[in-house]
């Protein structure tokens, strides 16, 4: 049998145990966890306050107070106001992960030879648990010859040499993910504005902890390239150019802010059409680029409308993904241009149809695009499917069960037990309140919408409910505040007791606050 040698630096721990150690968070499953963590703030690695300056501010959005009492109508967005990203200091909803060395990995398997050489049935072996954590990620749609879930990935053969492939050569398991493309156009109905808020960074999080528990069973992890796609359909659907580019700067800043760009990797078309090669990316090039790169894809990877109806004919997931079109334009497009021309429902359903064939072409052609270009990766989608050619994996767990929406064609609600939604925020405006990032006092734009509840009423301005991934919930003081300077009172400390009680899908940590003693008596009555 063909021998095939591999350093150490490459595959430490390999195969042997690696995926009973995978962390049960990839469900949001917290059985055992404890309740409550107390912590001192001074002691608490990787939080610390990022600044983000990107260039001009949001200027003329709607006002907060329109926002929180539902008066927001539909807002046009200048070029002024989406040349750039607020410049706002920022806590990171969630902690930098720790990533793990080879060494600290060698060390715990207990090897200490300087290689390992691993034959053809052994590498199977390692590229299939590898495949196998990714699937622990997926949902997907049982074929309709198939009356169950599949317990199994189907597509998981097709996948094994390309990261046998990958093993060979050292590198981390990649992934491609055409995803993110910008936030909905219908901004009045669905999404909390123009920019990423607590739905992608939930998204992004849960991406880079995929990656993480790669690592588990290979040293070298995971890897997803992230294909942002908007601008292959912005033109579609009449979002500007220059609001696809905003939104996929904001997702470059938080993979840095949150310690994810190890793991994630962001590509635009531009990119991966070779047009940024040795040039540094502003938004005035990406600008000039936008439709030469849409008229390169089509020229050079088109599909055909009557190609696209063909493979919807003949293959389940294509189908799917155009019935997925239809569902969400229906709403997105609601106050958009095609809306106010449609005379009648019929003819606005066949307008919504128009749109969602188009964007099926400019999605098969991209889809062309990023196999001729990624060969070797792993296919992930976050459109459902049978699992036979990618892996669909929901970027937001809801605990539902459901395959939930993507977080661009939503806004996320936070229950009392910390369960998250992905809902339309039409939806949650009378039951929720509108939550703010902290020290972003000029945004008019919700972060996340808040379950209404006493709990959450301290009527203190200095204690901050931070929402953290997977399902923890972080109670601090504002950032302003020095460690052990804010002190709860008993009122405060009787509230957190009830709240603890009832958040149950995950913990709840208490940091920074003076009387640490007191809530240790919190702690034992939980």
């Amino acid at each position: 049998m063909e021998a095939r040698m591999l350093s150490v630096q490459q595959m430490l721990k390999v195969y042997l145990d690696g995926a009973a150690r995978i962390q049960s968070s990839i469900h949001t499953s917290h059985e055992g966890n404890d309740k409550i963590a107390i912590t001192d703030h001074r002691n608490v690695e990787g939080r610390s306050s990022v600044s983000a300056s990107p260039k001009p501010a949001l200027e003329a959005l709607p006002s907060r107070s329109a926002v929180s009492n539902g008066d927001l109508k539909h807002h046009e967005i200048t070029t002024m106001e989406i040349k750039g990203v607020a410049s706002i200091n920022r806590n990171c909803a969630f902690s930098k992960v720790k990533q793990h060395t080879v060494e600290e990995i060698q060390n715990d398997s207990g090897y200490a030879t300087p290689s390992l050489e691993l034959d053809t049935k052994e590498i199977e072996q390692l590229a299939s648990k590898i495949l196998d954590v990714i699937q622990r990620y997926g949902q997907h749609i049982a074929p309709k010859s198939e009356e169950e879930h599949l317990p199994e990935w189907i597509g998981k053969p097709l996948f094994m040499e390309k990261v046998m492939s990958q093993l060979e050569k050292g590198e981390p398991v990649k992934m491609i993910l055409p995803a993110f493309p910008w936030k909905s156009i219908n901004k009045v109905d669905k999404v909390t504005g123009v920019l990423p808020d607590l739905g992608e960074e939930l998204a992004l999080a849960r991406l880079n902890q995929m990656c993480e528990d790669i690592r588990t069973v290979y040293p070298m992890g995971g890897q997803v390239w992230l294909a942002t796609d908007g601008l292959v359909f912005d033109d579609v659907v009449g979002i500007p150019d220059l609001e696809t580019w905003t939104y996929s700067e904001r997702l470059f800043q938080i993979t840095q802010e949150c310690g994810f760009d190890q793991n994630i990797r962001l590509l635009r078309v531009m990119d991966i059409l070779g047009y940024t090669a040795g040039r540094k990316l502003d938004w005035e090039l990406y600008i000039s680029l936008a439709q030469r790169c849409r008229d390169h894809l089509m020229a050079s990877y088109g599909r055909t409308e009557d190609e696209v109806r063909a493979m919807m004919r003949e293959d389940s997931d294509t189908l799917l993904t155009y019935c997925g079109f239809i569902r969400f334009l229906e709403s997105d497009l609601r106050y958009s241009h095609i809306a106010t021309t449609a005379t009648s429902g019929q003819k606005y359903r066949k307008c919504v149809k128009k749109v969602a064939i188009n964007m099926m072409i400019r999605a098969e052609s991209f889809t062309k695009l990023l196999q001729s270009s990624y060969t070797d990766y792993v296919r992930l989608s976050i459109h459902p499917s049978t699992g036979t050619v990618k892996l669909s994996i929901p970027l937001i767990i809801t605990g539902t069960g459901e395959f939930p929406r993507t977080p661009w064609h939503s806004s996320i609600a936070l229950s009392v037990t910390g369960v998250y939604s992905t809902v339309h925020r039409k939806n949650v405006q009378e039951t929720h309140t509108s939550m703010f990032r902290e020290d972003d006092n000029d945004s008019s734009s919700p972060h996340y919408f808040r379950e209404k509840s006493t709990l959450w009423d301290w009527e203190d301005k200095d204690v901050v409910f931070q929402p953290h991934f997977p399902n923890t919930l972080i109670v601090r003081p504002r950032s302003t505040i020095p460690s052990g300077a804010k002190t709860l009172t008993g009122e405060q400390i009787t509230k957190l007791r009830a709240l603890i009680a009832v958040h149950t899908a995950g913990p709840v940590i208490i940091e920074g606050f003076a009387n640490t003693d007191m809530l240790d008596t919190v702690a034992a009555a939980v």
